[in-house]
């Protein structure tokens, strides 16, 4: 693993673990493609958990055109998808979706995960998510899908949501500058950045464990 991979996620995982809702236990993202989990409370870890999910799919046509950089949907029970189509004349280099409430309304425990592929052959939009933050019923989750070739003008996709559980108003932003897959951190983020990585390894070491 690169260690920028090592730096971006443990700083993540560091974030999360201070923005966390108290019922979310983990984390599921995608890092160049690959599922990566990060476990936040290990001891509460298990199968089996309702599992809130946000994803995205290239299509082939969408329904709903829209022109600038935003758009937004509502889902009456906190799971569906909605289908759109990218009509402004740039490219959308990173998607943001901001979901309020950002979890279910039960007791949880939750792991929450995000993902993305395509129906279009070898045209999987972006290869990177990751959860800004994870909330519940009285807070908002905040996941962002970036890197890869994009969404270029007049291409369409589906956003898809899952276990929520209640009903969800969601608002995307999408940017049009080309992001590096290997950002380097700003002076001021690096304590943040390294003090992370020191969890996320533990997180992960736990995580193989489980699976041995």
């Amino acid at each position: 693993m690169k260690l920028w991979h090592v730096l971006l996620l443990g700083s993540t995982l560091l974030l999360l673990s201070s923005q966390a809702s108290a019922d979310t236990v983990g984390v599921y993202e995608v890092i160049n493609g690959k599922p990566t989990l990060i476990v936040l409370q290990p001891a509460e870890y298990r199968s089996g958990l309702p599992d809130p999910r946000v994803a995205l799919r290239r299509l082939r046509r969408g329904s709903i055109p829209f022109y600038g950089l935003d758009f937004s949907f509502d889902l009456s029970n906190g799971s569906g998808s909605v289908d759109f189509r990218n009509a402004g004349p740039q490219t959308l280099y990173s998607l943001t979706l901001t979901i309020s409430p950002g979890g279910p309304a039960g007791n949880g425990p939750e792991v929450y995960s995000c993902g993305d592929d395509s129906v279009l052959s070898d045209v999987i939009p972006f290869t990177n998510c990751l959860f800004l933050e994870t909330g519940g019923p009285h807070s908002e989750s905040i996941v962002t899908f970036y890197g890869g070739p994009g969404l270029p003008s007049q291409s369409h996709f589906l956003v898809t949501l899952q276990g929520f559980g209640s009903a969800v108003e969601v608002s995307g932003q999408g940017g049009t500058t080309p992001v590096n897959d290997s950002p380097v951190p700003e002076p001021g983020t690096l304590a943040l950045f390294v003090g992370g990585g020191a969890l996320m390894l533990g997180g992960r070491q736990l995580g193989k464990s489980r699976s041995d």
